[in-house]
């Protein structure tokens, strides 16, 4: 396995189709219907974060097309404030 520096976000965390037990990890609130990895990119973008796209699929969703992409925050920020943090960012912009 390759360690990476900074934290992998998948779309299916945001997706506001999707139910907390089918992997989205905001809440409804802040969710965006049919995220893509473009859209997460400009959001870290937006926050100053570095981020770059990565090509691979859900290891419990494999089947479906979804995107990810590894996102590098100042430290100090964990996964779940940085997903909360990129989800605010995603939202703002709608």
């Amino acid at each position: 396995m390759i360690r990476r520096e900074g934290f992998i976000l998948w779309t299916t965390y945001f997706d506001a189709n999707l139910s907390r037990s089918e992997g989205r990890r905001v809440p409804l609130r802040l969710a965006v219907k049919n995220p893509s990895q473009e859209m997460l990119i400009k959001a870290a973008q937006r926050l100053g974060w570095p981020a770059e796209p990565l090509d691979k699929r859900h290891p419990s969703k494999w089947w479906k097309s979804n995107a990810s992409i590894v996102i590098k925050p100042p430290k100090g920020i964990r996964k779940k404030q940085a997903v909360k943090i990129v989800s605010q960012s995603l939202w703002e912009k709608r």
